[in-house]
């Protein structure tokens, strides 16, 4: 419409609230958008109306008017600072130039004076709801006129329609983008509800939806075959204590990828919780495909994986379970998937086991093992045996190692072997643990008071779980003042491993019970995770060498070489020696030319109940 010249004589100034003005322009999101019929339809009429050949709907950006609309020029936009309507918008009331030539604000502006020759001008401002003009509706003319009381009325009536057509349209934007956003909310809140947040993958209720469907299918289709696999890390809770958090949570990130890797896009993966995984196979031939998945993703997950700097090396123990007509209900499968899984654990832990119906009957059995292990407690049906600790060379008692035993109301005399790992399991070890420990404390202290001449002491084996409670220490001071037992006669018996799934925590737990006057016994050492040179960071007293390496000190050459290294450790680090598992004379007299100070095992004592003990006590003290 006009030429895009400027004049430096000629400039109108906008507002003083020009930046919020252009703030509140840009929330209409309307600024260089295609023309649209409702606005065109305005402009028209109001050309129509005036009498006019020109007529816009402009909209003053900060550098240019921008045409919405127009009718009678070429241009889309202009220079803001030296057009009509930049007046328009300061004084936010309807303009009216008769005569550009006759009016001294605009006789010298570039429209009129230019090749547009602009001689009538009559504009009527754009103002939001929010008191913030726009820009204008405009009628111009290349000759000089006037309006009629009519006609100036339209212009202003159809403003406000102008005005009442951006509200709807950015009310409409608004709903659009709402309704989109509201979407989204919804999108992401359902994959929320269904996706483990951590890894990404399915979560248990999304699994549990897709496998249901899957038995469905089993029952219209006898031929559709599935199968299920429950996979659990190993040595997961080691990795997590030992190398942090951060680094457990970058290994199943790390796992759910690979394990993803290692199925068709129709299978599906999931996490479960934990270190739990699980996958759908859809549409199987046979076991021997589900078998192929598994031993893929061992061999997969046995490769190492490089996290924060820190090489880490897993595996994974995977149950399978063939989806079948035999199953009405996802929780069944997925329970002998589980079983499946905790028989591979079971064997040895890297492998997988197929689920069969004997594995049912197991855990029909376990489940009342356990319900027995529960009564048994309230029953007091647990007994204590006492195996002595004796010195190699005379066979002199210096000490006794308890020993559970549960006498089983129909199974008769049960060994740990028969239930420990259910205890562990339940989380029932604990309160056993507690009641070992304070009745081995009351009777050594018995003991103690009958045969006063030679000091005895106890020791006691910690488990795992026991060892990880908080109160531990409080518990066992308790213990020690309830029954009158000096601390110096208690020893506390801890595997490697338990002290190598939080070594930083173990070793303060370890000092706390040293500074009591406890002494800490490392048992079955030589079979769990910790290194020789790691040992000087631990503060032990003893090494219980393990059976293994005493049972064959006569037909392996090596494992005397072994036990001579247990040995010159433990003298270099200040600590004693006990070697576990003595049953031959033979053995006894190799461990006596290598200097080992203490044993037991069956050539000395078997484990006995406390009656046998204190007649062996006595006996021994003559």
């Amino acid at each position: 419409m006009l030429p895009s010249s400027s004049n430096s004589h000629w400039q109108c100034k906008l507002p003083e609230t020009e930046i919020n003005r252009l703030q509140a322009l840009c929330q209409y999101q309307i600024l260089d958008t295609v023309p649209e019929a409702h606005f065109d339809n305005i402009t028209r009429l109001v050309a129509y109306i005036c009498q006019t050949p020109i007529a816009a709907i402009s909209l003053v950006d900060a550098q240019r008017q921008w045409y919405k609309s127009k009718m009678g020029f070429m241009a889309t936009e202009e220079p803001c600072d030296i057009t009509f309507c930049a007046y328009t918008i300061r004084q936010a009331e309807l303009l009216v130039i008769p005569d550009t030539l006759a009016d001294e604000r605009f006789a010298t502006n570039p429209f009129v004076v230019g090749d547009a020759r602009i001689r009538f001008y009559a504009g009527a401002p754009l103002i939001a709801p929010n008191g913030f003009t726009l820009g204008t509706l405009c009628v111009l003319d290349h000759v000089p006129r006037e309006l009629s009381c009519e006609q100036i009325q339209f212009i202003r009536v159809l403003a406000d329609q102008v005005v009442a057509q951006l509200e709807l349209r950015r009310n409409l934007k608004n709903l659009k983008q709402s309704i989109i956003e509201r979407q989204k909310s919804e999108a992401k809140l359902r994959h929320h509800v269904f996706h483990d947040e951590l890894t990404g993958l399915p979560n248990r209720a999304l699994f549990m939806k897709q496998l249901k469907s899957a038995i469905l299918q089993t029952k219209w289709n006898a031929d559709y075959l599935f199968a299920v696999l429950f996979m659990d890390l190993d040595r997961f809770k080691v990795v997590n204590d030992s190398l942090g958090h951060m680094v457990g949570d970058q290994l199943l990130i790390a796992t759910a990828r690979r394990l993803k890797a290692c199925l068709r896009p129709e299978d599906m993966v999931a996490r479960l919780g934990g270190d739990e995984f699980v996958i759908l196979l859809d549409n199987i031939k046979g076991i021997s495909d589900a078998t192929d998945v598994a031993e893929r993703i061992q061999a997969r997950l046995s490769l190492p994986s490089s996290l924060s700097g820190h090489e880490v090396f897993t595996s994974i123990s995977i149950g399978i379970a063939l989806g079948t007509t035999a199953y009405h209900q996802p929780e069944d499968l997925l329970r002998d998937a589980d079983t499946a899984m905790y028989r591979a654990k079971v064997l040895g832990k890297a492998r997988y086991e197929v689920f069969d119906i004997e594995m049912h009957d197991s855990v029909v059995k376990l489940m009342q093992l356990e319900n027995d292990l529960r009564r048994a407690i309230e029953r007091q049906e647990f007994q204590i045996y006492y195996q002595p600790i004796v010195l190699v060379d005379t066979g002199r008692i210096t000490g006794f190692e308890a020993l559970i035993r549960w006498q089983h109301p129909t199974r008769g005399l049960l060994n740990p072997v028969d239930f420990i790992s259910v205890a562990e399991e339940t989380g029932a070890i604990v309160p056993i643990g507690y009641w070992v420990l304070s009745e081995a404390c009351r009777q050594l202290h018995t003991w103690q008071l009958e045969f006063s001449a030679q000091p005895l002491t106890i020791s006691v084996n910690l488990s795992s779980k026991q060892f990880s409670q908080p109160d531990l220490v409080e518990q066992i001071i308790h213990i020690l003042h309830s029954t009158n037992l000096d601390p110096r006669s208690l020893k506390l018996e801890i595997t490697e491993s338990t002290i190598m799934e939080n070594a930083e925590s173990a070793t303060a737990m370890l000092l706390r019970l040293r500074d009591l006057g406890i002494e800490i016994y490392l048992d079955d050492f030589g079979t769990g995770y910790s290194s020789l040179s790691s040992l000087h960071r631990f503060p032990v007293d003893v090494l219980k060498i393990d059976r293994s390496f005493i049972n064959t000190i006569q037909t392996n050459h090596e494992k005397p070489k072994i036990v001579q290294v247990i040995m010159t450790l433990a003298q270099n680090l200040g600590m004693d020696a006990i070697a576990e598992g003595i049953e031959t004379v033979e053995q006894r007299n190799q461990l006596k030319t290598l200097q080992c100070r203490y044993g037991q095992g069956y050539l000395f004592y078997q484990p006995v109940d406390k009656q046998t003990a204190a007649a062996i006590i006595a006996q021994d003290r003559q």
